[in-house]
């Protein structure tokens, strides 16, 4: 018994068991869906995880505290400026008191008392961390002579009515503390965002927060205490309308996650409504449309559920798979049913026209969902995670679309409706496959002319194909985060991104050295001009080895003749004591050093939690202080891949590992590989479909025209796409090998049933009008995506959509007269009469 006899006997005779297995195959999926169902909204496993930029981002992106810290802003009228400058405090102070923020910076810590105490808390490991000779250098300030003679000097210069000495009085009354944090000033001279604007309309607020975790419920949940804060801040604002901005990685998790629910019911929504107008249009029968929704449905659901079993979590991307599944699904329903009613037209019983559809069309389907699949499949070769999924999941779901559209569409199809009398758009086709069969020459002449034209525009280097590599290709549209990064970036103009360098050492030694050979490389590149500026935490990364050879320096010190003389000097120059008692601190925690049975101190043990220091310490070092980053201001803005490779080859330092990042300097690394993809992959999609179409055809005839019309889809497409003025990404490059995937499966139907037939009319009518209705539904699946709110997603969909428009009409209005120009055949005698 043939395969096609055997599906049409138990569609139409085990329909029970049938839906028995349908219910345990939809139950177990859902089961497994609701229980296990986890979604990944990180935007960076977009990109391609083989890249060492992209892993430095990533690195960066989760191991710093930066990931949790919002930024706030203040926007006021011109007109209220100067109340602003007096809610700056009470908003301060409103958003340390939220139950999730732990620390705030409002401005400089050096502006304010905390600020100094708590650098002067540091003071002592640092001044231990200096190299030895500069640290002897340093210590000889406590020699009695030079205690008498510098508080002598800053008395004189007070006295004189100088302000700067009264702050080293009570900052640095020994002089120990400046020389301690040079090195960390001069390791830190990059410059930093400024939290004000020029014109004083806008004050920025860095907030850290206390979320558990950066997943996506836990932003969600945060940003919702946030927006609460948010509505009530303004509260006691006296002046004009005031704006309270948010912006940061939780704000943007938390808009991604939540905007995932919207891709999924709009584009899912605006697909099948798209696709089942097209169905029911063209077949006029809601039974057989319930079922081909039933199928489909069927096969997401499959399709998920494997896909979960495969990845574990499903990527924000891969959330477009079930509107694309729709438009390309659905197709083998058209073939399907189609060629079923076409048989019931014929005269043939409910049993025999789904066995002839399944006989006539099984093949077609087979190497069009064959095609379609490699296609998709070939997205495992770009290294992203969420593009990976995407292509896996609807590999794997066109395949099951396959075998439910042979199979359970049947199911809705009841044995005794009887075919529609009148099809008007049969009856349109049929018209033009007489017309375009008996006269080629003018449609062949006219499509040739356009199509060629528009091929000759696509891929001319006039007018150009614009490629965006910034950012904003990647921002979620109309977010709020992004608005809100936006304003600030307006209102308060910064340096250019820098690059990042991250490098992590197996003991604290080791990141010590590391970070000084370093700093002394770039400062060497500095004065070379090959870069602006650089900051790194070199002065905070502790060296044991120094540490404890400065503290065998200390017990040479006689910290009771220091202490003795600071007294005397203090009373004769009439200083009050209790303003000094920090100096006095300093020497007792100095003696106590003394005894190597004392630990030696740590930075961080003695820097408050709260301090407004960590915002600087943290862009440093991440959880594992021994993980650390520093920054490079470039001469430039980091935009090409040559810029990328010169830093690549200039900032790093032998034996020392590194990893180069940055948002920008990752952009340009991906560049080569965005063009590799546009060109290598897709030439490897085009060669893979070309040579399985000559295994099909055996026609070098038919399949010159079907390699010439997958050319003139793919140029009219370019073309398109310039006119249009739609850029390419790093991301909508992979929509040529999709075109390619799908487009070449209209040409497999109708050149394998010209190959075969002998009935013009009745065949190759048959098909074209499934095939133009397939195309129009993977056209509207397609262009679906455009409603996503993931740029990525509809920047695909639309490129998507436009390739398959335009291989579809080059199939039927170029392909099929060019097969009747070159192997004509002719009508039947009462096909002739009927003209």
């Amino acid at each position: 018994m043939r395969i096609s006899d055997l599906i049409a006997r138990v569609v139409t005779q085990w329909r029970a068991l049938v839906w028995l297995g349908v219910g345990v195959v939809g139950v177990s999926c859902i089961a497994i869906l609701v229980t296990q169902l986890r979604l990944d909204s990180d935007v960076l496993n977009i990109l391609p995880a083989s890249f060492r930029s992209v892993q430095g981002l990533k690195i960066y992106d989760r191991e710093f505290e930066q990931t949790r810290e919002l930024t706030f802003a203040l926007v006021c009228r011109p007109d209220d400026v100067d109340k602003l400058e007096g809610f700056v405090p009470v908003f301060a102070d409103k958003l340390r008191q939220q139950p999730w923020c732990t620390r705030v910076l409002a401005g400089s810590p050096m502006q304010t008392p905390d600020g100094i105490r708590d650098l002067q808390s540091i003071a002592v490991p640092l001044l231990l961390n200096l190299d030895p000779p500069v640290f002897r250098e340093t210590i000889s300030i406590l020699q009695p002579e030079k205690i008498r003679e510098r508080l002598q000097h800053l008395h004189q210069q007070i006295e004189a009515g100088s302000p700067r000495p009264e702050f080293e009085l009570a900052f640095d009354p020994l002089g120990l503390i400046a020389p301690a944090l040079k090195p960390f000033a001069e390791n830190t001279a990059i410059e930093e965002e400024p939290l004000a604007s020029p014109d004083r309309t806008m004050r920025v607020f860095l907030a850290i927060t206390n979320q558990p975790s950066i997943s996506a419920f836990a932003c969600q949940r945060l940003m919702r205490q946030v927006n609460a804060f948010r509505a009530t801040a303004p509260e006691g604002w006296d002046g004009g309308p005031l704006e309270v901005l948010v912006t940061g990685r939780s704000a943007y998790v938390a808009e991604i996650s939540l905007s995932m629910r919207h891709d999924i019911v709009a584009t899912l929504v605006g697909s099948v409504l798209l696709v089942g107008s097209i169905f029911f249009v063209g077949f006029r029968r809601w039974l057989p449309l319930i079922g081909m929704g039933f199928s489909l449905l069927l096969s997401c659901l499959v399709a998920l559920t494997l896909g979960l079993l495969i990845f574990g979590r499903l990527s924000m991307v891969s959330v477009g798979f079930c509107a694309i599944l729709v438009g390309l699904g659905v197709d083998f329903a058209i073939l399907t049913f189609g060629r079923y009613q076409q048989a019931r037209v014929d005269g043939e019983s409910h049993r025999q026209g789904v066995a002839t559809s399944v006989a006539k069309l099984g093949r077609s389907i087979f190497f069009g969902a064959l095609t379609t699949a490699v296609g998709f499949l070939a997205l495992i070769l770009s290294g992203s995670l969420g593009f990976s999924q995407l292509g896996v999941l609807i590999a794997i779901g066109i395949f099951f679309a396959g075998i439910f559209m042979c199979t359970i569409l049947f199911l809705f199809i009841r044995e005794r409706q009887p075919p529609p009398h009148h099809d008007w758009v049969f009856e349109m086709v049929k018209k033009y496959v007489r017309w375009s069969v008996q006269r080629p020459a003018p449609m062949l002449i006219f499509a040739s002319a356009l199509l060629l034209l528009l091929t000759a525009i696509g891929f001319s280097p006039v007018p150009p194909l614009h490629f965006d590599a910034s950012t904003r290709s990647l921002e979620p549209k109309n977010s709020r985060a992004s608005l809100a990064l936006q304003e600030i970036m307006h209102k308060m103009p910064i340096r250019w991104e820098p690059v990042l360098a991250i490098v992590r050492a197996s003991n604290p030694q080791e990141l010590h050295d590391d970070w000084q050979k370093i700093a002394v490389h770039w400062s060497e590149l500095r004065a070379a001009g090959k870069i602006k500026n650089f900051s790194t935490p070199a002065a905070l990364c502790l060296s044991p080895k120094s540490m404890q050879l400065n503290r065998e320096q200390l017990s040479k010190i006689d910290f009771q003749t220091a202490r003795q003389t600071l007294e005397e000097t203090l009373d004769a120059e009439e200083f009050n004591r209790d303003a000094f008692t920090p100096a006095f601190t300093l020497l007792d925690n100095l003696q106590n050093l003394a005894d190597p049975n004392v630990p030696l101190p740590d930075w961080r043990e003695r820097l408050p939690v709260s301090s407004s220091w960590w915002f600087l310490v943290d862009r440093y070092f991440a959880h594992d202080p021994l993980l650390t980053t520093g920054f490079v201001t470039t001469n430039a803005p980091v935009s090409t891949h040559a810029q990328r490779v010169e830093l690549g080859r200039e900032l790093p330092v032998a034996e020392i590992p590194m990893i180069l990042s940055g948002w920008s300097y990752a952009l340009a690394d991906l560049l080569p590989w965005s063009h590799r993809q546009l060109l290598i992959i897709s030439a490897l999609m085009a060669i893979f479909d070309v040579s399985l179409l000559a295994i099909l055809y055996r026609d070098l005839r038919l399949w010159i025209i079907q390699v010439i019309t997958l050319a003139f889809g793919i140029g009219a497409m370019i073309a398109s796409m310039k006119l249009l003025g739609i850029r390419l990404n790093l991301l909508n490059v992979l929509s040529f090998r999709l075109v390619l995937a799908i487009g070449v499966d209209y040409g497999i139907y109708l050149i394998l049933v010209w190959q075969k037939t002998r009935d013009i009319e009745h065949d190759v009518a048959g098909v074209v009008k499934p095939v133009l209705l397939a195309g129009l539904t993977a056209v509207a699946g397609f262009g679906s995506l455009v409603l996503a709110r993931n740029p990525s997603l509809s920047g695909l969909g639309s490129a998507c959509a436009i390739g398959i428009f335009w291989s579809l009409l080059a199939t039927i209005f170029f392909a099929l007269p060019a097969m009747a120009a070159t192997e004509p055949k002719s009508l039947t005698e009462d096909q002739l009469e009927m003209r």
